[in-house]
């Protein structure tokens, strides 16, 4: 009885690249890693159509998700679907236009967009003004907010259970606006928000040829905590790695969430005047459960009204605000740059 009234919510995904739909047609990946079939493995939802203006993408959708309508024209599909759900998937660039066009056809109960959300200052402002008196929900997919491990170092981190946090090392590969979202978006979901960055020097990655530079590069975040974060060619290697050093601990975050090791302060086995790390605890595989799919049961929640949602438009644009002071601080020689504040 309880299966019978269960609500369905229509879905669409605007832009079938990547994250759209191709990750899930990789095998070495857990799936699943796409919208398409995060949506068409959900209970709750029905995914009903996919955007893009590559018709060679129309047989990948309906290999992953027969039932589901392809459309290449954007403006069409606008006119003929009413979904609750509508993801953008498309380049960053477009983010916005295709915001507007939608939201100037109907309004869906939630937009949720991947990042970075828009590419400037200027059109995240353009964006905060657009949702402003909209009752539809922007919710960014900052996927770590999503990942068990992230969570786990959050509530860790929160308890003060090993005193404050201290110092924070950071190794990324993929860009400031790439990566460097996941990363800037992960310490505020930690309490740490970066106020200050200094650029020391940049490093070629494959993300030069989508105009988004990586950079090595000093921090501060307005709890006190100091960092420092090192870039890496991901054509050598692909690397997401943070460690946090609190007062009496560490946590070290592994695999880009798959792996996370908790360490706390011991007697040193050789030097007894001093101490040293010791693991406690370990948790492998934490990506066994997909962050799409963790996230799609979020925004189902948030519909039911059983969740506020974990993420705002406010968090997807907030590491914007890092990247402009960390291009500040590149073009200036290595300037220390102030992380803006007028995110209101």
């Amino acid at each position: 009885m309880e299966r019978m009234l269960m609500k369905m919510y229509k879905a669409c995904v605007i832009g079938l690249g990547q994250i759209g739909l191709m990750y899930d047609f990789d095998k070495n990946r857990p799936g699943p890693n796409s919208h398409s079939l995060a949506y068409k493995l959900h209970h709750e939802i029905h995914l009903t159509a996919g955007q893009d203006v590559r018709m060679e993408q129309e047989s990948y959708l309906k290999t992953l998700v027969p039932g589901a309508l392809f459309y290449s024209d954007l403006s069409e599909m606008i006119r003929h679907e009413r979904c609750d759900i509508i993801s953008i998937c498309t380049p960053a660039d477009q983010h916005l236009f295709t915001i507007k066009q939608v939201l100037a056809a109907w309004t869906p109960k939630i937009i949720f967009c991947e990042k970075p959300v828009v590419c400037n200052l200027q059109e995240a402002q353009e964006l905060t003004q657009l949702f402003k008196h909209n009752s539809c929900l922007f919710i960014p997919n900052m996927s770590r907010r999503w990942n068990m491990g992230t969570q786990l170092m959050a509530s860790v981190s929160q308890s003060k259970k090993y005193g404050c946090l201290q110092k924070i090392h950071i190794r990324y590969t993929r860009g400031i606006y790439n990566t460097g979202s996941h990363v800037f978006d992960l310490l505020s979901y930690l309490g740490h928000r970066i106020c200050e960055v200094r650029s020391l020097y940049s490093v070629a990655t494959s993300s030069d040829r989508e105009n988004d530079p990586s950079f090595t590069f000093t921090f501060k975040t307005d709890q006190g905590a100091y960092g420092f974060a090192e870039a890496f060619n991901d054509e050598q290697f692909y690397m997401f790695e943070i460690d946090l050093f609190f007062e009496s601990g560490k946590i070290e975050f592994r695999l880009s969430g798959d792996h996370l090791q908790i360490l706390e302060k011991r007697g040193h086995p050789l030097f007894s005047a001093f101490s040293s790390l010791h693991p406690i605890y370990e948790e492998k595989n934490l990506l066994a459960k997909s962050n799409l799919a963790a996230a799609v049961d979020h925004i189902v929640q948030v519909l039911d009204g059983s969740e506020q949602p974990k993420c705002s438009l406010e968090d997807g644009i907030y590491p914007l605000y890092v990247a402009d002071a960390l291009m500040r601080s590149f073009r200036n020689l290595g300037s220390i740059e102030q992380v803006g504040d007028d995110m209101q």
